[in-house]
Order: structure tokens, then sequence, then C-alpha cells
């Protein structure tokens, strides 16, 4: 297995487990948002594998719906994690460039420009990525789209993660978690970045975004594991004083 297959299926399996995990929580009303994000990322980082990708597509008529799919699922995936995130690092800021008017209006004008480009643009054959229309402008356009809104919303939390991860007063869990989460979105502002000015960064092109969301998945969980930590010493404290009382 290649350096990128083995990137690709390792992030497919992280986000496949913590879906699989966390959705007995979802279905008992228990953040629902992060088993959605993770069940999106697996859609998506699925997709970017061709071996799932060309009968998926092929079931869907050969001419590339599943890409546009993975699209869809990508921009699903960055609102909810973005949502989860501003949250859990208490920046109000952040959350509502993000769920507020401007990150609403950057999300539909994004989802828009990808649906039109994709329409317009000629894929009568199977091609996962679309690298086998080299030539075709319209996808070139639709590539960097592709990366606009991603980009917005990690940029708007790089900051308030490192800023979290550095307060000395928070548990360890949560400061390591914020770390981690940080590092996987500076991978995708990088990535993002390199993508929008077309600059060619060969195998990094794949080993960023998946391992971003390896990383983003690890980060998640350690942030997910205070929150269920700090819900049982509340319980457990609130049992106890109603024992003594």
């Amino acid at each position: 297995m290649s350096l990128v297959l083995a990137f690709q299926y390792a992030a497919l399996i992280v986000s496949t487990l913590f879906a699989l995990v966390r959705l007995p929580l979802a279905l008992r009303g228990r953040n629902p948002m992060l088993f959605g994000a993770f069940a999106l990322t697996a859609i998506g980082v699925a997709l970017s594998i061709p071996s799932i990708y060309l009968p998926v597509d092929a079931l869907l008529g050969g001419v590339n719906y599943a890409n546009l799919i993975l699209r869809y699922a990508v921009y699903g995936m960055v609102l909810l994690i973005g949502s989860i995130s501003a949250a859990a690092f208490r920046s109000p800021g952040a959350r509502r460039l993000i769920v507020g008017p401007p990150g609403l209006a950057v999300l539909a004008l994004t989802v828009i420009v990808t649906t039109v480009l994709f329409v317009i643009s000629d894929l009568p054959v199977s091609s996962p990525g679309l690298y086998g229309y080299p030539d075709e402008y319209t996808i070139h356009v639709y590539a960097v789209v592709g990366k606009i809104y991603p980009a917005y919303v990690s940029a708007c939390l790089v900051a308030p993660a490192f800023r979290s991860a550095a307060h000395s007063r928070r548990p360890f869990s949560l400061r390591a978690g914020s770390g981690l989460i940080g590092f996987a979105l500076a991978e995708v502002v990088i990535w993002s970045a390199l993508g929008v000015v077309r600059i060619p960064i060969g195998v990094w092109d794949y080993i960023l975004p998946h391992s971003a969301v390896i990383v983003l998945a690890a980060g998640l969980g350690a942030v997910a594991f205070y929150g269920i930590s700090a819900k049982r010493r509340e319980k457990q404290s609130l049992l106890t004083s109603g024992y003594t009382r």
C-alpha cells in the first residue's frame, strides 16, 4: 500500500470508528452533532479513495456525482466541527463568524458556486479527484472553491484552539485536545492556501488533509473525554451532596 493510501485508509478507519462510538450516544441525544461530523468525515474520506469512489460513482451514473457528494459532505463536516469547536473553546466571536450571518453566507455561496461549476463542467467518465480532467478550466476553479470554506472555518478557529491549549487553568485533556485540534486546523489552512494559489505539493496534497482528519479526531476525542469526565464528576458531586444532607 502506498503512503497516500495508508493515510487515506487510516483517516477512514479513525473517522468511522469514532462515528460508531458516538452513534449510541447520539441516539440518546448526547451531542448528535459530533456523530454527524464524524459520519460526514467518513463519507468524505471514503469517496477520496479510488477503490470506493469508482463503484459508488458507477451506481450514480458514472458521471462523477460522487465527487459532488464528497464536497457537500466536507462542507457539512466543517460546519459541524466548527460549531462544536467554537463552543468547546468558549469563543463566541469564532462561533458568530462560523454559524452567524458571515459564515452562513460563505457556506451558501460556496455550495452554490460548487454546484454551478459541477453542472456546467463536462465530466462524462468517472475520475477520482477529477484528476482525469486536467484541461477543464471549470474543474480547476471547482477545486479552488472547494478549499475556501474549510480554510475560512479553520482560520476562524486556529487562534481560539491554541489559546485554549495554552490556558494553564484548564484540565490537561482539554488543553491537549485543543492543541491537537489547533494543529489539524493549521494543516487545513496551509493545504487550502497552497491549493488556492495552485502551488504543486505532490504527495502532500493527500497527506495534509488526511493527517488533519486523524489529528482532529484525536483532538475531538480528548475534548469529548473531558466533557464526559466533567459530567460524571458533577453527577457524583450532586449525589454526594444529597447523601450528606
